[in-house]
């Protein structure tokens, strides 16, 4: 999987965010004002952002990005692209 296959949708908070599920647990990139997003602003094209909100929670709901993502608590905030394409690509 690569970071444009996946599907971004407008979200209650004002941005744009993707999930997908994968065995034990779900990945969330997520961009928009209330975000750690660069820009912090609620657009509606993933191209027009430079970093994303990553978050990884396993089935119980419990956050476990600290697992994939160095440095991260339980979200890591203004993650660049680059990152999330390494990410998805060490997950499938």
């Amino acid at each position: 999987m690569e970071f444009k296959d996946l599907k971004f949708k407008k979200q209650t908070h004002g941005g744009i965010g993707a999930t997908v599920d994968f065995e034990g647990f779900t990945l969330s990139v997520q961009a928009g004002s209330f975000v750690y997003s660069n820009p912090r602003e609620d657009l509606l094209d993933p191209s027009h952002y430079s970093s994303f909100e990553v978050a990884i929670f396993d089935n119980e709901g419990r956050f476990i990005t600290e697992k994939f993502i160095k440095e991260a608590d339980e979200v890591s905030g203004w993650t660049p692209r680059e990152t999330i394409e390494e990410l998805l690509s060490n997950l499938t």
